[in-house]
C-alpha cells in the first residue's frame, strides 16, 4: 500500500513544490513507484517537471468533470507519474455546495494510485484544496525555510492541522524538512535547533541547502539532479529520500 503524503505550507517561497518534485524524483530513482499530484492551481509542479499544464487534462478534470484517472496520468520519468493540475483547478475553492463530494473523490483518486508513494503538492493557502488533501492522506511533509518568519507562521498551520484532526478523528503523521538552508549562518542553525527541540523525532535529518542549481532547475523543467548532477542540491535530495523512506530524523 502506498504512503500517502501531502506536502504543505501556507507560506510561499519555502521550497514546497521543489521538494515535492525532487523528493519524488529521487524516490523513483531509488526504484520506488511514485505518483505526484499537482493540487496547486498555479501548476508549478507540472511546469517544474517539463509539462505544459495548459495542454493536458488534470486532477481538475477528474474531480469536476468525471474524467477517467487513466486519461490524465502522465509518465514523466522512470517510475514517476504525474497528475497535472488542469486548467481551472482554482474554481474548486468556490464550490462549497459540492465540497464534500470533491474531497471524497480526491480520496478515491489517491487510493486508486498503485505504487509506493503518492505525493500531493498543495497550494500555499488554507482553503478547501488543502482540506481535501488532508482528508486523502495519512502523512504531511512540511518544508520549513531556515528563517524566523517561516518558523513563526508555523503555529497557524499546525492549528489548522489540529482542528482538522479533531473534526474528522483523522490523525496525520507530521514530518518537517528544513529548506533554503545556509549551514554557515548562525540564524539558520538556530532555526534548525529550535525546530528539532519543538518537534523531536519529526525533523528529517537532511536539510536542503540553498543553491543556484535548486533555484534554477524548475525553469528548465528538470529536477536538480537532471539539471546539475552531483550538485549539493542533488546530493541533499538524494539523502532526504533515504531519510523519508526510513523515518530518519535529527
Amino acid at each position: 500500500m502506498a504512503r500517502k503524503v501531502a506536502v504543505i505550507n501556507q507560506k510561499g517561497g519555502v521550497g514546497k513544490t521543489t521538494t515535492t518534485a525532487n523528493l519524488g524524483y529521487m524516490l523513483a530513482k531509488k526504484g520506488y513507484k511514485v505518483s505526484l499530484i499537482d493540487l496547486d492551481p498555479q501548476g508549478s509542479l507540472t511546469v517544474s517537471l517539463g509539462v505544459n499544464w495548459q495542454e493536458h487534462a488534470g486532477i481538475e478534470d477528474v474531480l469536476l468533470h468525471g474524467e477517467a484517472l487513466s486519461n490524465v496520468v502522465i509518465e514523466t520519468r522512470d517510475n514517476l507519474r504525474l497528475i497535472p493540475c488542469g486548467n481551472d483547478l482554482g474554481q474548486v475553492e468556490f464550490m462549497s455546495e459540492e465540497s464534500s463530494a470533491i474531497a471524497k473523490k480526491l480520496k478515491q483518486v489517491v487510493e486508486q494510485l498503485e505504487g509506493d508513494y503518492v505525493l500531493i503538492d498543495c497550494p500555499p493557502s488554507s482553503g478547501f484544496l488543502i482540506v481535501s488533501a488532508l482528508y486523502a492522506v495519512e502523512e504531511v511533509l512540511i518544508p520549513i525555510a531556515s528563517d524566523y518568519l517561516t518558523l513563526h507562521g508555523l503555529s497557524h498551520l499546525l492549528g489548522t492541522l489540529k482542528g482538522f484532526e479533531k473534526r474528522l478523528g483523522h490523525r496525520i503523521k507530521k514530518w518537517f524538512v528544513i529548506t533554503r538552508f545556509h549551514p554557515r549562518r548562525r540564524l539558520a542553525q538556530d532555526v534548525k535547533a529550535k525546530l528539532e527541540s519543538y518537534f523531536p523525532g519529526q525533523v528529517l535529518q537532511t536539510p536542503i541547502r540553498e543553491t543556484t542549481a535548486v533555484a534554477e532547475s524548475p525553469s528548465f523543467g528538470q529536477t536538480v539532479d537532471e539539471y546539475q548532477k552531483n550538485s549539493h542540491g542533488a546530493q541533499d535530495y538524494y539523502s532526504l529520500a533515504d531519510d523519508f523512506c526510513i523515518g530518519r530524523t535529527s
